[in-house]
């Protein structure tokens, strides 16, 4: 594994666990910042590894549509009609977390743990 891809992974699992940290810490706004943040991440870390480079975007549905171009799994395409609302949720942590202020509730993180979990398998399960 290249070493930009293995320090992308490296990163992605500390912004885990410092979404983590944030949720159990009711600083759900924090933690949602950080899910996005781990979950783009994951998604430049595959195209790094299939293709060699990424778009420069922040948008994780823009990557993970470009993912999908290059890396034709029927799993992905499942993965990215079920989970539309949370990765627009997620897009809209990672804006408001720089420019505005946003409110996220509990379960709306909670399901962005789990999306994050299995986008981890989807992607990197050996």
């Amino acid at each position: 594994m290249k070493e930009e891809i293995k320090m992308f992974l490296e990163k992605a699992k500390k912004f885990e666990e410092n979404a983590k940290y944030n949720f159990e810490n009711k600083n759900f706004d924090l933690a949602m910042f950080n899910l996005e943040q781990a979950i783009q991440l994951l998604i430049k870390a595959k195209l790094l590894d299939i293709r060699g480079y990424y778009e420069k975007t922040h948008s994780l549905r823009k990557l993970l549509l470009e993912l999908m171009e290059v890396w034709k799994k029927e799993e992905l395409t499942k993965f990215i009609e079920e989970n539309k609302k949370q990765l627009r949720d997620l897009e809209r942590a990672y804006i408001t977390s720089r420019y505005f202020s946003e409110e996220f509730f509990e379960d709306e993180v909670k399901r962005c743990f789990d999306l994050l979990e299995r986008l981890w398998g989807l992607l990197w399960k050996e």
